[in-house]
């Protein structure tokens, strides 16, 4: 079996990048060929690649993230799925099976006549989904999400997910069953950090921390966790919140502007792009996780905070938090401010309740039982297709 993994970009090594290559080089440990395709890859993703088979275009489309036209996003757009589909028809007759992942990925993949599509949905495609968006954007964004319905049902085979979750609000969107393949985590990377160098770095000595990791965009919802320390600032003085991850954009200076109003500079840390290993480091500095997330992206994030033995919190919204709750791994709530207190006053049960958890992960959330998943369901794609197209 040959697999033709797909995902848009790999600009730099988030949560997405961190399953396609996982996911690679554990199918590569089993005997299975494969490749990953992609429009552009940083030097630092590729550094972490470790014998992955890339395919890129002889011109690399570099991402870009923020569009300031709707007719901008729709021309880039296009221009995506257009490269992508190309790639991918290049390649498709030497591969058994396509993964696709995230947006657009599923639209290029279906307009290449090939019948053996699985897709791992890492987060549902939310176009120009921004808050405060005109009449116009609303109706486009209906009529994309009738059209991206359209598309996925006729052409994706199985439709994986990482949890019930998400499977539930994601199965439901597209009327499909779904296969769970909870993804792996690297425990042995994030519960080896050392927190002393970002201690000293930040003068963060006797300081409650409490940190959130993730691209700062209104799905993450950083704002939630900074209106937790405001309300939190007098009963815990030494508060402070580390904010891990790209920004530079306009939620990052809404943001900025709310904690300059409400004089808490002393509170809020912006760290900008970190990498995995600097981010064990802040995850053993810190006494608290907290994920407020909406419904896309952030799934990883909390189980490698508990690699750590740090306590996390998440939101009732995220899909990493149906396993959370069952495994009861951590705090699932929408009153993050309570749920901070409350570790503030208990450390020490707490502490001795992320142990265990993070003995749960070790065992359970593993890349290998993830890829195995998900070799089984590519079999089984073949088998019912009669092999390949």
């Amino acid at each position: 079996m040959k697999v033709l993994i797909v995902h848009p970009h790999m600009s730099f090594y988030g949560g997405a990048e961190t399953v396609v290559i996982n996911l690679a080089k554990e199918l590569k440990r089993m005997g299975v060929e494969n490749s990953v395709l992609t429009l552009s890859i940083s030097d630092e993703v590729k550094s972490l690649c470790g014998g992955v088979d890339i395919i890129t275009p002889q011109k690399r489309l570099e991402p870009k993230l923020h569009n300031s036209s709707f007719a901008g996003s729709m021309g880039r757009l296009i221009t995506e799925i257009r490269m992508l589909r190309r790639l991918i028809i290049e390649c498709a007759p030497y591969y058994d099976v396509i993964n696709i992942h995230n947006f657009p990925a599923t639209w290029a993949a279906a307009f290449t006549g090939h019948k053996n599509i699985v897709w791992m949905c890492n987060e549902p495609p939310d176009m120009w989904n921004k808050e405060g968006s005109s009449m116009l954007l609303r109706v486009i964004r209906e009529i994309g999400y009738h059209i991206d319905r359209f598309i996925v049902r006729r052409t994706v085979q199985r439709l994986c997910v990482a949890d019930e979750l998400n499977g539930e609000r994601i199965g439901g969107r597209y009327g499909m069953g779904f296969d769970i393949t909870s993804y792996g985590i690297e425990y042995d990377k994030f519960s080896e950090g050392d927190g002393r160098g970002i201690i000293e770095k930040y003068g963060l000595q006797n300081k409650f921390i409490i940190t959130q990791v993730g691209t700062i965009t209104p799905q993450k919802n950083q704002m939630e966790s900074v209106k937790a320390v405001k309300e939190l600032k007098n009963k815990i003085p030494n508060i402070i919140l580390l904010l891990a991850g790209p920004g530079n954009n306009d939620y990052e200076k809404n943001i900025r502007n709310y904690i300059r109003e409400n004089k808490m500079d002393e509170h809020i840390f912006f760290l900008g792009h970190l990498s995995k290993n600097e981010i064990a480091d802040i995850y053993c500095a810190s006494n608290v996780a907290l994920f407020p997330v909406k419904t896309q992206g952030g799934w990883l994030a909390p189980f490698e905070a508990i690699c750590a033995s740090v306590p996390v919190i998440v939101s009732e919204t995220m899909g990493a938090a149906s396993l959370i709750k069952r495994e009861r791994l951590g705090i699932v709530t929408q009153n993050y401010a309570d749920a901070v207190f409350d570790i503030y006053k208990n450390p020490s049960a707490y502490c001795e309740k992320t142990i265990d958890s993070r003995e749960w992960v070790k065992k359970n959330l593993t890349w290998a039982n993830f890829a195995k998943r998900n070799l089984q369901i590519f079999e089984d794609v073949i088998k019912n297709r009669g092999g390949k197209e």
